[in-house]
């Protein structure tokens, strides 16, 4: 048993839906059961794939994130026009996604960073799992760390603790996950959370 270490990015959960490879939708969390379709909107990301790299059907989620120079640039537009400004890179994803103009989403240059494979095809291991979606053409954060020990766990907390401000996307936390999918899916869910990640 050992567990896989991710930065938690500040950003917006998406749902991406491949057909034979191509991007058929993408869509947000919503209430957990019904999410908003922003299949047009997400198009336009430059670190989404149309088309992968390889002919899957495979469902994949990620953080869809704005970066601390363009939150800074939109917050003071808003500022000029007398609109109340974004807390956060979250709040401005989700603002953005929600433009009926894919043009304006375009220029705000939102990344996607995609973290899992939720279909039935996924790799055995959430390391493999990161792997994979490198290999298909996805952004992928690339700081995560196997961690065969607490210790590890703790170490690569207390680092990202002091460098968080290093990145252009907001951290707000690490994500603990228990590597093996098999004993993910043993450990399973509660109402709303795995109780293999913390």
């Amino acid at each position: 048993l050992n567990y896989v270490c991710e930065l938690k990015i500040d950003g917006l959960h998406i749902i991406l839906t491949y057909e034979r490879g191509l991007l058929r939708t993408a869509a947000t969390r919503g209430n957990g059961l019904v999410g908003e379709n922003v299949t047009q909107n997400i198009k336009t990301i430059e670190s989404v794939p149309l088309r992968l790299k390889k002919d899957l059907d495979i469902i994949a989620e990620g953080e869809a994130w704005l970066g601390s120079t363009m939150l800074d640039k939109i917050n003071g537009e808003r500022k000029k026009q007398g609109e109340a400004l974004f807390a956060n890179p979250r709040n401005a994803a989700a603002g953005t996604l929600r433009q009926l103009d894919s043009k304006i989403v375009a220029s705000r240059g939102l990344a996607l960073t995609a973290y899992d494979i939720s279909s039935p095809n996924a790799p055995a291991t959430q390391a493999e799992e990161l792997k994979e979606l490198a290999a298909l053409g996805f952004k992928t954060d690339t700081h995560w760390k196997v961690a065969d020990t607490l210790e590890d766990i703790f170490k690569f907390h207390s680092y990202w603790q002091k460098h968080k401000q290093s990145q252009e996307f907001w951290i707000d936390g690490v994500v603990v996950k228990v590597n093996q999918k098999k004993y993910q899916e043993a450990l399973g869910y509660t109402g709303k959370a795995p109780r293999w990640a913390i």
